[in-house]
């Protein structure tokens, strides 16, 4: 019994189950919104938490963290399971980062402003990308329906609850 009593558990990789649950979490999310219309995809949630990850990250001088991939990847998998054209969001997230990021954050006083707007633009511009694609391949363009009224809403509302201390 003695050799038993100095066995413990170790405790110091917990750390590295938050990104499996996180994952879990995410993909679970994204297959029952696919299967009900009024669950939001969180496109315009993920967007922000990019936005806010890469600011954050340029401040600290870190290097690129697991769960900014791993927020790259849950863009890839909503262009897979949406049916929008494949890197389409990461395509405009690189654009709309480097051109428009620090003019919004210069410019809007309001947090809440600035994170509707992330929101918004997140939503639309993965729409207008996805609908330039399309017209450049000569293929069927994509409606924007209702619904992303109701998502943009819904996501804002995320988006305030959780990242409401992130903008200075």
């Amino acid at each position: 019994m003695q050799t038993l009593s100095s066995m413990r558990r170790n405790s110091t990789y917990k750390k590295n189950l938050i990104p499996f649950r996180w994952i879990v979490f995410f993909i679970v999310y994204q297959l029952l919104a696919s299967l009900f219309i009024y669950l939001t995809p969180l496109i315009g949630f993920m967007f922000c938490y990019l936005i806010f990850a890469r600011e954050q990250q340029e401040i600290e001088h870190e290097e690129d963290s697991l769960m900014l991939y791993l927020s790259f990847a849950y863009l890839i998998f909503i262009d897979v399971n949406k049916g929008f054209y494949l890197f389409s969001g990461l395509i405009f997230f690189a654009l709309f980062y480097r051109i428009f990021t620090v003019w919004l954050e210069t410019s809007f006083k309001c947090k809440n402003c600035i994170i509707f707007v992330y929101v918004a633009v997140g939503y639309i511009g993965i729409y207008g990308i996805n609908n330039l694609i399309a017209y450049a391949l000569n293929q069927q363009l994509f409606n924007l329906g209702w619904e992303y009224a109701w998502y943009i809403f819904s996501d804002f509302i995320i988006a305030v609850v959780v990242f409401r201390d992130k903008i200075l």
